[in-house]
């Protein structure tokens, strides 16, 4: 199966155009719902980031891997999302973390 992760460099942005209204068009033009979507973090701030991810996503097992040097830590996350509606709700919520980067 090809992995077809979308990233947030990849919606367009401009105008007043809402990057969440761009972002749901792109889910639902090539990923499959219901069905398991990965979500992928860069943490830069901090293994405490780690924890209040874990609240936004609490049952869902997390793939960590540090870089090299030790800064970052990359998770993927793969969860059982019935809609693009509740992949944006996730995006929302992590958004609110400082120190999480989402692709």
């Amino acid at each position: 199966m090809e992995d077809k992760n979308i990233e947030f460099t990849d919606i367009p942005e401009g105008g007043s155009t809402d990057i969440y209204a761009n972002l749901k068009e792109k889910l639902e033009s090539v990923e499959q719902f219901p069905g398991i979507y990965n979500f992928k973090f860069i943490i830069t701030g901090g293994m405490d980031k780690i924890q209040e991810l874990r609240k936004v996503l609490p049952d869902d097992q997390f793939l960590e891997q540090a870089s090299k040097t030790g800064k970052y830590v990359s998770i993927t996350v793969k969860k059982e999302m019935q809609n693009a509606d509740e992949v944006i709700a996730v995006y929302k919520q992590v958004a609110d973390i400082k120190g999480i980067m989402m692709l």
